[in-house]
């Protein structure tokens, strides 16, 4: 037994006639009772009475024929999944992302992307950087972004590939009103004495701007600090002091209360999108990959 098989049995049933059942499947009229034939020995089944001279559906047929629909409304399924698929209409993302993405970037390009593709399932997972890293290497999620180690070119895990997603320099966050908002670009000795909102000593972050103040002999204020960039720009947007933000976080803050500023030396930051090396990409997920690295190439331009 096949399909075409029970293709030509619903079509019969359907139209009454073989001739029907013909047009309908756009096949001859002999492909049809042959077909039917070979349904009917498959089965050890007599399914239609052909006494009268035409096709007359035996009880045997009428039960069967219930189940076939069942069949076919399974296979039309079947067939509308795999169209969506084609079309990254439909599937399941999971990402997981360290906190400066996660907090602004992520949620915005996820309603973007959503309005296009609406049948999709996203779930995303807010995790720090060597966490997203287990994850991906576990295969636990489709892909996943986080702060490259300082120096570091990929994350020293089996079974992660590592993409240089973005490569950008800090931004200094200043209040508005603040006397170091009108400058073009500011250097360490401006920072000179003023109350600084800094990343915790476990970050890539932290690490690189103490020793740029370190080599520059410039001494700060060091009175607030927190694991995440958006948190830095909130302080900041309530005049607790000054700091360093991204272009993904100064974006998220425009028109809250703070002003970005570009800072000599550059203190660059370095995110890396990971993959499974294992687990193939899905077309929903390359898709998704491919959005946000528009939507970031747009972004940073304009950061310029």
């Amino acid at each position: 037994m096949n399909i075409r098989q029970l293709e030509a049995f619903r079509a019969v049933m359907i139209t009454g006639s073989t001739v029907g059942a013909a047009q309908l499947l756009r096949v001859s009229q002999p492909a049809i009772s042959r077909l039917l034939s070979q349904l009917e020995t498959t089965l050890q089944l007599t399914l239609f009475d052909r006494t009268s001279g035409r096709l007359a559906p035996t009880a045997e047929a009428t039960l069967l024929s219930s189940e076939v629909e069942r069949t076919f409304a399974s296979v039309d399924k079947i067939r509308e999944i795999a169209r969506d698929i084609r079309m990254a209409d439909s599937g399941e993302l999971s990402i997981a992302s360290f906190p400066l993405l996660a907090m602004g970037f992520l949620p915005a390009a996820i309603a973007a992307f959503s309005k296009v593709h609406p049948r999709t399932r996203i779930s995303l997972s807010v995790q720090m950087s060597p966490r997203v890293a287990e994850l991906v290497a576990s295969q636990q999620i489709d892909f996943g972004f986080g702060e490259l180690p300082y120096q570091a070119q990929s994350f020293d895990r089996p079974g992660v590939e590592t993409e240089l997603f973005a490569s950008t320099d800090h931004l200094l966050a200043v209040p508005v009103g603040h006397r170091l908002a009108g400058l073009k670009c500011a250097k360490p000795e401006d920072i000179a004495g003023e109350r600084f909102i800094s990343l915790t000593r476990n970050t890539v972050g932290r690490l690189t701007v103490d020793r740029l103040f370190e080599q520059a002999g410039v001494e700060r204020e060091l009175l607030i600090e927190t694991q995440i960039s958006a948190l830095v720009a909130d302080f900041v947007a309530k005049g607790l002091g000054v700091g360093f933000v991204d272009p993904f976080t100064a974006r998220d803050f425009e028109g809250s209360g703070l002003v970005a500023i570009p800072f000599e030396p550059s203190v660059e930051m370095r995110i890396a999108l990971m993959h499974p090396t294992h687990r193939p990409l899905t077309r929903i997920a390359s898709e998704f990959m491919a959005f946000l690295r528009r939507r970031k190439r747009e972004l940073l331009a304009e950061a310029i």
